[in-house]
């Protein structure tokens, strides 16, 4: 009796203290991000010049999706089980990929090194509709996070699951909402944030365009995953759902 109330407190311990940095690294990210993107990659803690920048940025800006990828992967998942105390490692899981994802993410947006070379930067008042447009990205940017599921986006599920000493469970397909209109609206909508700061600078523009091909391709092994996953039910939704860009109909253009 008293080992298993030991090894409950134990478990809640571990849970804390991984929930807690998983969700410090998560806020300190999205921040860094909005920040960084908003005002075009001018203010950083890179400091590199040079060929040293150029290969610390290419670094920076490939160790992301590189790693977003892999740690998804049978192999990928094997090392996020070393990260997690003994006997943790599959409860834990999505928490760790949510912190690892987070601190990439961090070191891209705060270490990048910028170039300060301007490609636009639009005035008063259109950089208000710039604004207005990237904070309506943000917006469907969490929508699309929430309606995935929270809990697995935020890193949550893992934490809590062993602070309640029970099975980490997994959100049902996401088919609803913005799901309903493009199979990859959280894609689709940090796309629209990329792309929509008010200063577009040379480091942004190459952010935007290699995040936009990664966006755009990268979510093919996402679905090859779902297709074993949910099997038909999986099927049905691809053959309904624009894969994403919503589906225009130009019924509403004639006449």
């Amino acid at each position: 009796m008293l080992f298993m109330m030991a090894n409950k407190t134990k478990n809640k311990i571990w849970a804390i203290c991984y929930g807690a940095f998983c969700h410090l690294t998560f806020l300190v990210a999205g921040l860094s991000m909005f920040f960084t993107i908003l005002t075009g990659f001018i203010y950083s803690f890179g400091t590199l010049s040079g060929v040293a920048s150029l290969i610390a940025n290419i670094f920076l800006l490939l160790q992301f999706p590189i790693g977003h990828s892999f740690f998804l992967t049978n192999k990928g998942m094997r090392f996020l089980d070393l990260l997690a105390p003994k006997d943790y490692g599959k409860t834990l899981r999505t928490t760790i990929y949510a912190s690892l994802a987070s601190l990439q993410l961090i070191a891209l947006f705060i270490f990048w090194s910028p170039s300060n070379m301007v490609v636009w930067n639009v005035d008063y008042p259109l950089n208000l509709f710039m604004i207005a447009l990237n904070l309506l990205s943000w917006t469907l940017l969490t929508i699309s996070s929430i309606q995935a599921g929270y809990q697995l986006q935020t890193g949550s599920l893992g934490w809590v699951s062993l602070y309640k000493n029970e099975r980490p469970r997994y959100p049902s397909m996401p088919k609803n909402g913005l799901f309903s209109v493009i199979r990859q609206p959280i894609y689709f909508s940090f796309c629209l944030v990329l792309w929509s700061s008010p200063m577009m600078t040379l480091d942004l523009f190459i952010v935007a365009l290699s995040y936009t091909f990664y966006c755009f391709f990268g979510p093919f092994f996402k679905e090859l995953r779902f297709g074993r996953l949910y099997g038909q039910e999986f099927e049905v939704y691809k053959s309904r759902t624009p894969y994403f860009l919503p589906r225009v109909n130009l019924r509403y253009f004639k006449n």
